[in-house]
């Protein structure tokens, strides 16, 4: 789904926006087509399921905000090992890495996949990491790398991998990949 569509846009707000929207655009094709009027918020009544679905199976900000202090508290070796474990639940084979600019190499279907985490702990991951990253993406072969960070990339970070195979991994997408702590 394209990051700026209406659709994106909605599936990122409470459930209940998405049926509004899908009400107020029912109530106005009413007025000029009534036949047509159903099938202009059906689409709007989806995301609204849709985003109310993931809203329950999902966790609530506090939840997201514990887990993520609770990882930040931890040693380098448990937090290595919990993100070990999330992806092994994925069904990746995992591998630890001597390279200074990954942590992980992960393999599934043929593809290789990066991770960097070492820098877990900062408020705030930066350019560098990443474009360290990237640049060990062609020594390997990578199909494409994650860097994970408890707090908030940096925009000249995510700028650089706008476009880019990599996925910034923090907040509610950290906490939902690692699962229950403890």
């Amino acid at each position: 789904m394209a990051k700026r569509s209406l659709f994106s846009i909605l599936s990122k707000q409470p459930w209940w926006v998405s049926l509004v929207v899908a009400a107020v655009l029912f109530a106005i094709s009413y007025q000029f087509l009534p036949q047509f009027a159903p099938f202009v918020a059906l689409p709007f009544v989806g995301v609204a399921v849709y985003v109310a679905w993931k809203q329950l199976r999902g966790r609530s900000p506090a939840d997201v905000g514990e887990r993520l202090a609770a990882l930040r508290e931890m040693p380098w070796e448990k937090f290595r090992a919990i993100v070990s474990a999330a992806y092994r639940r994925q069904g990746y084979a995992v591998e630890a890495s001597a390279s200074g600019a990954f942590d992980f190499t992960l393999r599934k279907n043929g593809k290789i996949t990066l991770v960097q985490c070492r820098r877990w702990k900062v408020n705030q991951v930066g350019v560098g990491p990443v474009r360290e990253l990237y640049a060990a993406m062609s020594g390997h072969e990578a199909f494409n790398c994650v860097c994970i960070g408890t707090g908030e990339f940096s925009a000249n970070a995510r700028e650089f991998a706008a476009g880019k195979p990599i996925t910034l991994l923090s907040g509610t997408a950290l906490a939902e990949l690692v699962g229950p702590i403890g």
